[in-house]
């Protein structure tokens, strides 16, 4: 079970963003990160001199069903 938490960016490819910048963080079953994710769900370089606060997380899903996965992005808002 992978899941996914809101993040918000206080560093956004080594600099911190002019306005308040929202996106996601998708964690394995592990708990570590695999991917991320900007304010519209496209994914971004993980390794691109990020910093990130968690803000919530908002569920999770299979990782054979990637439409849960676009379900929990829709329930935020992202569509």
């Amino acid at each position: 079970m992978n899941s996914l938490d809101k993040i918000r960016f206080s560093i956004f490819y080594g600099e911190a963003p002019a306005a308040t910048c929202y996106g996601y963080m998708e964690l394995n079953r592990d708990g570590n990160m695999i991917a991320l994710y900007n304010s519209y769900g496209e994914e971004i370089d993980m390794f691109g001199g990020h910093e990130f606060v968690k803000v919530r997380s908002l569920g999770k899903f299979d990782n054979e069903d990637r439409d849960n996965f676009y379900s929990l992005l829709e329930s935020d808002g992202v569509g």
